[in-house]
């Protein structure tokens, strides 16, 4: 298993991913290991590419996973509104029009027709959380680490995908306090279907992997679509539509615009610091 994980194989690099097939499997990696594979403008039309390019060529599963320390640290703080050279805060109809883009990600995760096998270790965080959680299956190593701390700074996620993946009681702690929980509490509260020690990751997700592939992909098609019609009848769709629209109103209450008020002035380090440290009345 790791040496066909590690063999050569055909791929297509974009900026921020990498895309290739091996074994009737799409390989996405995210890229950004600079910026703790931070969710950009970029790199979400590059994730979403990379799914539909798999549809088209006909995988039997997409692995989702990347490269660096992070899975990914969540939103881009550095953009505002989706363009990194404007530092005020969105406009409603920036935070719409980003939070349309990015919807559009989870949507086609999950209405693809083929199961989507996400790979974590390190920081899996808001915006990245929800990524990893979207996923059909998500194992995790032992260094992950899980949560929203963009509550603190007035931020919601974009899409509410928490309370579908686990008991409500520990959706509203975490999504209430912004805290963290490592990989071993998200295995435990249903977050994740596994966590595991780092370098058995990999293995790990190809042994599941290959025990889908015993199942016909018809089958595993129309039970994915089933499942998702679970989802569904508990209100998925319409709690995601609603969740985006929140939280870019979010972003324009008093404490969501001091966080970007800071950044301007003082930078991304102190507001990050204030969003921590500072209780919001």
């Amino acid at each position: 298993i790791l040496k066909r994980y590690a063999g050569p194989h055909a791929s297509s690099p974009m900026p921020d991913t990498t895309y290739e097939v091996t074994d009737d499997v799409a390989v996405v990696r995210i890229d950004r290991g600079e910026r703790m594979n931070a969710l950009s403008e970029a790199l979400v039309a590059e994730l979403t590419e990379a799914m539909d390019r798999a549809v088209t060529d006909d995988v039997r599963a997409v692995l989702l996973t990347h490269t660096g320390d992070a899975f990914s640290s969540g939103y881009d703080l550095s953009e505002s509104g989706g363009r990194s050279e404007e530092a005020e805060v969105p406009s409603v109809e920036q935070g719409i029009d980003r939070g349309r883009r990015v919807l559009e990600l989870f949507t086609t995760i999950h209405e693809l027709p083929v199961p989507v096998v996400a790979a974590v270790r390190g920081y899996a965080l808001a915006g990245g959380s929800d990524l990893a959680l979207t996923c059909d299956l998500t194992y995790a190593g032992e260094s992950a680490v899980f949560g929203y701390p963009g509550v603190r700074m007035g931020g919601m996620s974009l899409s509410l995908i928490y309370p579908f993946v686990m008991g409500i009681k520990p959706a509203r702690e975490l999504l209430y306090t912004g805290k963290t929980i490592d990989a071993a509490e998200a295995a435990r509260i249903g977050m994740i279907n596994r966590c595991v020690p780092d370098e058995e990751l990999m293995p790990t997700v190809w042994e599941e992997i290959d025990a889908m592939k015993l199942t016909p992909r018809a089958t595993l098609q129309i039970t994915k679509h089933m499942l998702n019609d679970v989802m569904e009848m508990q209100g998925y769709r319409p709690a995601v539509r609603t969740s985006g629209y929140l939280a870019t109103l979010s972003h324009q209450s008093t404490h969501g615009r001091r966080f970007f008020e800071i950044r301007e002035r003082e930078g991304i380090g102190a507001a990050i610091e204030w969003m921590h440290d500072v209780d919001k009345p």
